[in-house]
């Protein structure tokens, strides 16, 4: 069967994503397409991003059936992508790597800087298909709301593991809500063995950038409001006291904003 030379020069210009790099203070996503050649793409660049997660959609029909549970269609959010690299993802990778760089040898034996760069970069990967309504609503969500919200890290996670992104880091994505008491979300089960250090590290710094970021609901939080809404999670156990040290350490030095 002979293949239209335009059909070949689409399968040649298909690309995946392999995982996400910081550059000059700026987030950029990898790419690699058939012919081997790897790129990097903003999140401003639209049409061939939009290509790949319809790609990732195809790809996964677990996908499918988790929007189907709230009858949600699989409408790619771009702007939300674009968001999310110049601003959140870009800064809970600032956040991630300062809190990283100040822990002990110790604690950071068992986790790679790559992994929480990667993982900090791609933890809302996700959110591209949570309804614009839902993701952006004035006002506090209703229980059906939060279930939807509270789907983007396991919808990042079924997204971005047809890519080829190492267990590390898709595990970081997936549990990027969860805490020392296993109280967070989605539902750890018995066989799961998630790295509490690592979720740690980006749960915390995702913490901190979102509440030091104006949202639709309320204002921006100080430096300091936000370190004390985060030490009362120390006292009830859900964050590691070296990761709250090792991120006041970060914010002493590097937050200058009030």
């Amino acid at each position: 069967m002979l293949i239209s030379p335009k059909l070949m020069k689409k399968k040649r210009n298909e690309m995946r994503l392999l995982g996400a790099v910081q550059i000059s203070g700026a987030s950029f996503f990898v790419y690699k397409k058939r012919n081997g050649k790897i790129s990097l793409k903003s999140g401003k660049e639209e049409k061939e991003q939009k290509a790949v997660v319809k790609r990732m959609l195809g790809l996964n029909p677990t996908i499918a059936k988790l929007l189907e549970r709230y009858k949600i269609k699989p409408k790619i959010d771009i702007k939300t992508l674009k968001e999310l690299s110049s601003g959140h993802m870009n800064d809970t990778c600032r956040v991630a790597m300062g809190i990283f760089s100040a822990l002990s040898a110790n604690l950071k034996k068992d986790i790679s800087e790559k992994t929480i760069k990667e993982a900090s970069m791609l933890h809302d990967w996700g959110k591209i298909l949570i309804p614009s309504k839902v993701l952006n609503k004035p006002a506090k969500l209703n229980s059906k709301e939060r279930e939807i919200m509270n789907m983007h890290s396991t919808l990042g996670y079924e997204l971005l593991k047809t890519q080829g992104i190492n267990e590390e880091t898709l595990d970081l994505v997936k549990y990027h809500h969860q805490n020392l008491k296993h109280s967070g979300y989605p539902a750890i089960n018995a066989e799961d063995h998630i790295q509490d250090i690592g979720v740690q590290i980006i749960s915390t710094a995702d913490k901190y950038s979102a509440l030091r970021e104006a949202r639709v609901y309320r204002r921006r939080l100080t430096k300091i409001e936000s370190l004390l809404i985060l030490y009362k999670e120390v006292l009830e156990g859900k964050i590691h006291k070296d990761i709250y040290k090792a991120l006041f350490e970060y914010a002493s030095k590097y937050d200058k904003a009030a």
